[in-house]
């Protein structure tokens, strides 16, 4: 068995790491049950099951045009393959967590090519492997964000800049690119450094690389277009809404100091950031291209007034592997041992990993419950977050009376609540989170008709979601 191991090692390091990470994001996927950003459903996921099933709200950002249909689209492909084989729509959400999965394998392919070309086999299985356990990368592996997207987009980019400039690497390389900013329009500095590494000093590299990259920006502005009756919308209505929705008070999100992210690394990473970066600055010498992107897209984020920690994530990305060419580095395998374990315990003991590894399991609990069900309306007693996933999966109403409730086929609501009306059986109930709004984190259940097949009683309008007042301007009109 042992011997088989060192074989497999020794024939196939590249698959080792990728079953390795395999390994360790397969199960977050499948049973980790739990969303990290409300994004991740109301602008994304949610818009995906609408295409599919064709309910649930709409968003302000596409009542104006601000998003594009690319990745909600992406996304509805699995969900439609899941209700062709009649499946519910939850086994459609986990066949897109697992798909992602397999797109974050990018990499780890990047960390072992880049630790391959510095220190040989032995190099590319370290910092593949590297890649490959780092908690930050495989806790965000199951959740589509447009952040991760692009990374696993820039990454293998920034890879390919290192090796020797053919046709075809620039021709890849340069599309990874335009599709990282079509996906993700602020990672547009790092772009350009990687880029102007990746084409070189040749014209032909240069038409080359920014033809490949025109195609997934011209897609995305025809998809618009589209969309929208107007290309590239999703684009520049982006930057002019955030700009407007980020200016404190009379903006939509409040302002976050400056040094926010450095002191979020400090907390996430503990003991670990010093050491990380130090193997960084390493890994940085044979790939600064990739080194200065990841800097950039800090400092940058730091200069932006709002703050979400997964802004950086493709800067976390480029870092990661960077730190495995420095940790491959080391010559006796000893060290590269300790050194690992002292890596990733500092991850490991952070209490960012609890809060992303549990942060709205209560709400996907309810949402697997539901979603068997395939209920008209739901009536949702609390306006809290936390409870996103259940509002833009289903057609949702907000309720604080008794008639209110009567009128959906499905309710939301503490377990002590005297507004749920007769003729509705409890399904199931959870606790919320640590921290979540409200006295003591009360118990929350879900209740269904009894008679599932009666149909929704009276017109109830669906929950209005907040619409910011910079945005009202921009509101598409139907014909």
């Amino acid at each position: 068995m042992i011997a088989a191991g060192r074989s497999l090692l020794q024939a196939r390091p590249l698959l080792v790491c990728c079953l390795l990470a395999l390994a360790l994001r397969l199960p977050l996927a499948i049973w980790g049950q739990n969303f990290i950003s409300p994004d991740e459903i109301a602008q994304y996921l949610g818009e995906a099951h609408r295409l599919v099933y064709g309910q649930g709200p709409v968003p302000w950002e596409y009542q104006v045009g601000l998003r594009s249909w690319l990745l909600p689209g992406l996304l509805a492909g699995p969900m439609e393959l899941a209700k062709l084989a009649q499946l519910s729509p939850y086994a459609g959400i986990v066949l897109v967590r697992i798909l992602l999965c397999f797109a974050s394998l990018s990499l780890v392919w990047a960390g072992f090519v880049w630790g391959r070309m510095a220190h040989g086999p032995r190099g590319g299985l370290i910092a593949g492997g590297l890649a490959a356990l780092w908690p930050d990368l495989w806790l965000m592996a199951p959740h589509p964000l447009e952040e991760a997207l692009a990374a696993y987009c820039l990454v293998p980019a920034a890879c390919l800049a290192n090796l020797k400039h053919s046709a075809l690497h620039v021709l890849i390389g340069g599309f990874l690119l335009g599709l990282s900013f079509a996906l993700r329009e602020p990672l547009a500095p790092a772009i350009a450094i990687i880029g102007i590494a990746l084409c070189g000093r040749s014209v032909r590299g240069w038409a080359l690389g920014l033809g490949a990259a025109a195609f997934p920006v011209l897609l995305v502005g025809g998809l618009d277009w589209l969309s929208w009756g107007q290309p590239f919308r999703s684009f520049w209505l982006n930057i002019a809404l955030n700009l407007a929705l980020g200016r404190g008070a009379s903006g939509l999100f409040s302002p976050s100091p400056p040094l926010l992210y450095f002191a979020g690394l400090a907390l996430d990473w503990l003991w670990t950031l010093p050491l990380l970066l130090w193997l960084a600055r390493r890994g940085g010498r044979l790939a600064p291209a990739a080194g200065l992107a990841a800097l950039a897209l800090i400092l940058e984020h730091s200069l932006i007034s709002h703050k979400e920690f997964r802004y950086i994530f493709p800067a976390l990305a480029l870092l990661v592997p960077l730190a495995g060419i420095g940790l491959a580095g080391l010559r006796r395998a000893r060290s590269v041992f300790l050194v690992t374990l002292l890596l990733v315990s500092g991850p490991l003991r952070s209490p960012f990993l609890s809060q992303s590894l549990t942060l709205s399991r209560h709400a996907f609990a309810l949402y697997h419950a539901l979603a068997a069900r395939h209920p008209r309306l739901v009536a949702v007693e609390y306006a809290d977050t936390r409870f996103m996933p259940l509002a833009p999966l289903f057609g949702a109403t907000a309720f604080t009376t008794l008639q209110g409730a009567a009128q959906a086929d499905a309710i939301v609501a503490a377990a002590s609540s005297p507004n749920i009306p007769p003729g509705f059986t409890r399904l199931l109930c959870v606790t919320r989170d640590l921290g979540a709004a409200g006295p003591a984190n009360p118990r929350i259940c879900a209740w269904t008709r009894t008679e599932s097949a009666l149909p929704v009683s009276g017109d109830v309008p669906p929950l209005q979601l907040a619409f910011p007042a910079a945005a009202q301007p921009f509101r598409i009109r139907p014909p």
